[in-house]
């Protein structure tokens, strides 16, 4: 899966969340809730949090990055 910025479009990070989930899986867990990834976009400078699912990402909030 590629997540990239909603405001920018630029590219974040490739993640293979779908191999993680069927990891889990063969542990015998059954995980329903999300990953959250909080990933800086360097290009609109603001701090973007995902919502990571086996099948889709959401993107839940962006804020700025205080430095």
């Amino acid at each position: 899966m590629v997540i990239k910025c909603k405001g920018s479009n630029r590219f974040h990070l490739k993640i293979n969340i779908e191999e993680y989930y069927e990891n889990i899986k063969k542990m015998g867990l059954d995980i329903t809730f999300p990953l959250i990834l909080e990933i800086p976009c360097r290009k609109c400078g603001m701090m973007e949090v995902y919502e990571v699912f086996p099948t889709h990402y959401e993107h839940t909030k962006s804020y700025k990055e205080k430095r």
